[in-house]
């Protein structure tokens, strides 16, 4: 066999040491080597240890890269790095400084979709010292889950996509996101800049908003995620308590988007479709958004966001996006008159809650961070479609309080600065930044947020 141009995915892991820097040293290891071009990187998941479990947790990635070497050649120089980064000999499956193995090895099929690994030949090896497709890259969610995102229509055996596997609940069980982004990224040869965007977990916290102002306060970078278990002061849209009970999504995201304060409110919108589009794809429910800050399934709400920020004069110094998402909670643990108007998305004895919430973190970041980059270099009017295409307020009666003297009509629009077109009876058309939105509900009654 002549390989001139090959595609391989690549499983890394470390569990000793600096293990996201044994990983980052690992990738530039093989680039370095001429042979291999690192074309993408999944997000950095910690798991559980497979095999021998009297060690400590792993960082896992799958990374798909471009090569001129063979399949044995290429083994050679994952070993070869795996040595430079300062792996020594262990027991089998036991703790490592740096561990890579070659999944799937796939070479161009013809002249049809060059580049596209779905219409190239996949190799298959069953030798001493190789075997290919790696024989247990099924059976592993730290492989399976960052192998769907970097192509999730890439066919297991039983030609199943690779999407619908990974969102099987059992497969994430012992698998959390530890980092999502460009976090491998190095500038310089004495040291490394990684650019991800790093999650940061606690079991309680009085408020996750609170935590990551106090981080961005004290220099820490955007894309800094902070998720707690549980929050006994979370906070909602003007000042309201926002009930935090166990088995919730509570996550707020640090960005620092040098925008004007007049831009905050898009950032709302932003992640509102983040996670609309997140529960559809990972639960399957037909999420909507009900403007301007709320996620709701059936007329439910099942969502609610709130950005802050804060300001050194005129400039922004940051600004603080808090999602608070109603993954499995006990919904009797909320007050009463909350209990009439939200909702959660299964039940909080659902053997698969657990498996589902950290998927559902995956998907928000992952389409949150496009959407982003997305309003930063090319603005606000792509996202505006996706606003309004999930947005179940417009063609509804409303009435928007909070203003001033109350806004009458029918929600017909979303402008281009993210505000709300009411258009009233006499056809005039109110512009709204800001309220309490109601929807009028059969029968001529209003349902409040």
């Amino acid at each position: 066999m002549t390989a001139t141009h090959a595609y391989a995915f690549l499983g890394f892991g470390s569990n000793l040491g600096e293990r996201r820097d044994n990983i980052s040293n690992g990738l530039a290891v093989l680039q370095e080597s001429g042979h291999v071009k690192v074309i993408k990187v999944s997000s950095l998941y910690e798991t559980d240890p497979v095999g021998y479990l009297e060690q400590g947790l792993f960082l896992n990635a799958v990374v798909k890269v471009e090569t001129d070497l063979l399949p044995q050649e290429l083994l050679y120089l994952c070993k070869d790095a795996e040595v430079q980064v300062g792996r020594k000999p262990t027991v089998r499956w036991g703790p490592r400084v740096l561990d890579i193995d070659i999944l799937m090895y796939l070479v161009e099929s013809g002249d049809v979709c060059a580049g596209d690994e779905c219409s190239s030949i996949q190799v298959e090896i069953d030798s001493p010292t190789l075997t290919l497709p790696h024989p247990r890259l099924w059976e592993r969610g730290f492989v399976i889950v960052p192998l769907a995102e970097l192509n999730p229509k890439l066919p297991p055996p039983d030609t199943h996509r690779l999407k619908v596997l990974s969102r099987d609940a059992s497969i994430w069980d012992g698998l959390k996101l530890s980092e999502t982004g460009r976090w491998w990224h190095r500038d310089g040869v004495n040291g490394s800049s990684h650019k991800g965007w790093q999650v940061m977990r606690f079991d309680e916290v009085e408020s996750t908003n609170a935590v990551a102002a106090h981080l961005a306060s004290n220099g820490a970078p955007e894309g800094t995620c902070i998720i707690a278990e549980t929050q006994s002061a979370g906070k909602g849209r003007r000042g309201r308590l926002w009930h935090s009970p166990p088995g919730g999504l509570w996550l707020s995201i640090l960005l620092r988007p040098g925008i004007q304060s007049q831009d905050v409110s898009k950032l709302s919108l932003i992640a509102g479709v983040a996670v609309a589009c997140a529960i559809r794809d990972t639960l399957r429910l037909p999420a909507v958004i009900k403007w301007p800050n709320d996620v709701l399934v059936s007329g439910k709400k099942v969502c609610g966001i709130l950005p802050e920020t804060r300001f050194a004069g005129d400039v922004m110094d940051f600004a603080i996006v808090g999602i608070g998402v109603n993954v499995a909670i006990d919904t009797n643990l909320l007050p009463v008159e909350v209990q009439k108007t939200c909702a959660t998305l299964m039940r909080s004895d659902h053997p698969g809650a657990s498996a589902a919430r950290e998927g559902l973190i995956v998907s928000i970041l992952k389409n949150f961070i496009f959407l982003y980059r997305q309003f930063l270099y090319e603005g606000f009017l792509e996202i505006l479609h996706k606003v309004r295409e999930y947005c179940d307020t417009l063609g509804q009666e409303v009435v928007v309080s909070g203003v001033g003297v109350p806004v009458h009509g029918i929600a017909v629009d979303i402008d281009s600065d993210g505000r709300l077109v009411v258009r009233t009876r006499s056809g005039r058309d109110v512009c709204v930044v800001s309220g309490e939105v109601s929807v009028r509900a059969p029968g001529g009654g209003y349902t409040w947020e």
